[in-house]
């Protein structure tokens, strides 16, 4: 699905405007969001995207500022693909564990070498959540001790 990127600059730009402006996209269709310090981008699919509507949102933004924007396409693509390649990187965990996936080279070896290709499912590691207690876990016996991941991904803390 192919998707419309639109870089909105508010002048001038404040949390209140950028959060106020993504939740009136999102009431038309604008699923994802990323600030940066002069405004937003926000995201929405091609066939979803109706600039006058857009500029009808822009308008319900109660804070003076003004707002410029500008509009390109982006064509479909392996959105999990593009994650692998360019923010799945190795993590190491207390200079003991490292997870990493079948594409990465380089790897320090370690005592726990934790290897996991993600595809679509949480659980590289990466979470502060998971790494935290990953590194909790180093420092735990679990000698004769029952232990339930109840998480919703790769079951990296059982692993």
């Amino acid at each position: 699905m192919n998707y419309i990127e639109v870089k909105i600059q508010i002048t001038p730009c404040s949390e209140v405007s950028t959060d106020l402006l993504s939740a009136f996209l999102g009431e038309i269709g604008f699923d994802s969001f990323v600030s940066f310090e002069e405004g937003l981008f926000a995201y929405i699919p091609s066939s979803l995207f109706d600039e006058d509507r857009m500029k009808r949102s822009f308008a319900l933004v109660p804070v003076d500022c003004a707002i410029d924007y500008s509009v390109i396409e982006i064509p479909d693509r392996n959105w999990n693909e593009e994650w692998e390649k360019n923010y799945f990187t190795p993590i190491v965990i207390g200079n003991e564990c490292v997870v990493h996936s079948s594409f990465h080279t380089d790897i320090p070896e370690v005592k726990y070498d934790i290897l996991i290709d993600p595809k679509m499912s949480f659980g590289t590691g990466h979470h502060e959540t998971t790494s935290t207690m990953m590194e909790m876990m180093l420092k735990t016996s679990f000698e004769n001790k029952v232990v339930l991941d109840m998480g919703c991904g790769t079951a990296i803390l059982s692993i």
